[in-house]
């Protein structure tokens, strides 16, 4: 009798295994046909004769504009405060410069709103930076350049 009994609990015990095994399974299957990718994007400043800042005080410096993350034929705004720290009037010019990959800058557009009025000694101006992303993009998975900005007066 008492070898029927183990027959049982022995049964019992390789059901629950296996039962056990399928639902470990299931959600180990289930994690792998999962994924994310989060590629960071950023920009680096470049400024002569003017300070670009977060805010209306001019507290808080912008060294770099962090995108986050963008996908095909997106546009994504950069808000900021254009300051005149230079000791005459200046007007504005923006350029791109070192891209990575190279080719990104085929695909990926940065404009602004500024408008070419002269900005007074000490004075600011909010901006708009506009990047968009091209809806052809391919084979660029990341990239960085470095935003120039240049006052002259």
């Amino acid at each position: 009798m008492a070898y029927h009994t183990e027959k049982k609990f022995l049964v019992r015990v390789v059901a629950l295994a296996i039962v056990a095994g399928l639902i470990v399974g299931s959600a180990i299957t289930f994690a792998v046909m999962q994924w994310t990718q989060r590629i960071r994007n950023v920009a680096t400043l470049k400024v002569l004769g003017v300070g670009v800042y977060k805010d209306i005080n001019f507290t808080i410096s912008v060294t770099e504009i962090d995108w986050g993350v963008l996908e095909a034929g997106e546009t994504k705004n950069f808000n900021a405060y254009i300051k005149n720290e230079s000791n005459v009037p200046i007007s504005l010019a923006m350029s791109t410069e070192n891209w990575e990959p190279i080719n990104a800058s085929s695909f990926i557009n940065l404009a602004w709103n500024y408008s070419e009025e002269l900005i007074p000694i000490e004075g600011s101006i909010p901006v708009t930076f506009i990047l968009n992303v091209d809806s052809e993009i391919s084979g660029i998975r990341g990239f960085s350049f470095t935003l120039v900005i240049i006052g002259s007066g």
